[in-house]
């Protein structure tokens, strides 16, 4: 679901030129690229994001930046309208710098599209933005993929201040992924399209929900952020 949340908020962007990091299995990449959208994408590991593109009939079409993201500069990639950071900030040591070498790359009113665990899901256990003290001790364990490498997380509130400290403007923000579509608690002992049909509808309930309600019940969390200048 997550995939397909990222592919319907960045069309909805109408981009012309997008950049994806940590793009790892390249399927977000090849599809904005099979609607004739110019991708260019960036990934730590870089045989693996190529062997990933050769799977797919557009991955010809996708510039590759391989190495380490912040090894990457505009002046060689260009700028773009859209650049899309999933399930990567949550990975990174000193987050807020992250989120000002993003902006580099985005021209004056494109967005940044990104992807992360809620700090606020009632299951977290790890620390959350403004509980840590010492953000270097995280720097021997960043960038590692999956979850183990999750450092720690934001809450909503969280996120959009980190934002704002960059540069972005918080446009919009949606929490998403109660425990009958993830699975969490004891939901996954449940399967079959009955249920499925029961958890769709459950999380489409649930977007009408109190922003802090949704905060609680919702494990992910997608925001929009814009660069006014």
């Amino acid at each position: 679901m997550r995939s397909l949340l990222a592919v319907r908020d960045a069309l909805r962007q109408g981009p012309e030129r997008v950049l994806e990091v940590a793009a790892g299995g390249s399927g977000l990449a090849a599809t904005l690229a099979s609607n004739d959208i110019e991708v260019c994408v960036n990934d730590i590991r870089t045989e693996s994001l190529n062997q990933a593109l050769n799977e797919y009939s557009t991955g010809d079409k996708i510039s590759v930046f391989g190495g380490n993201l912040f090894d990457l500069l505009p002046e060689k990639t260009g700028t773009f309208d859209l650049v899309i950071a999933c399930e990567v900030i949550e990975h990174v040591a000193h987050p807020v710098e992250l989120l000002k070498h993003l902006r580099r790359f985005i021209e004056p009113g494109g967005h940044l599209l990104l992807t992360t665990p809620n700090g606020s899901y009632f299951r977290n256990r790890l620390p959350t933005f403004s509980e840590v003290t010492n953000f270097d001790d995280f720097e021997a364990n960043q960038f590692k993929p999956d979850a183990d490498g999750h450092l720690f997380l934001f809450t909503p509130h969280e996120l959009a201040e980190a934002a704002t400290s960059a540069g972005f403007s918080a446009e919009h923000l949606s929490l998403w992924g109660t425990p009958l579509l993830n699975g969490h608690v004891f939901f996954r002992l449940f399967s079959g399209r009955s249920f499925l049909r029961v958890a769709y509808k459950t999380e489409v309930l649930s977007q009408v929900l109190p922003i802090s309600a949704r905060a609680y019940f919702c494990f992910a969390m997608s925001a929009l952020l814009g660069n006014p200048s």
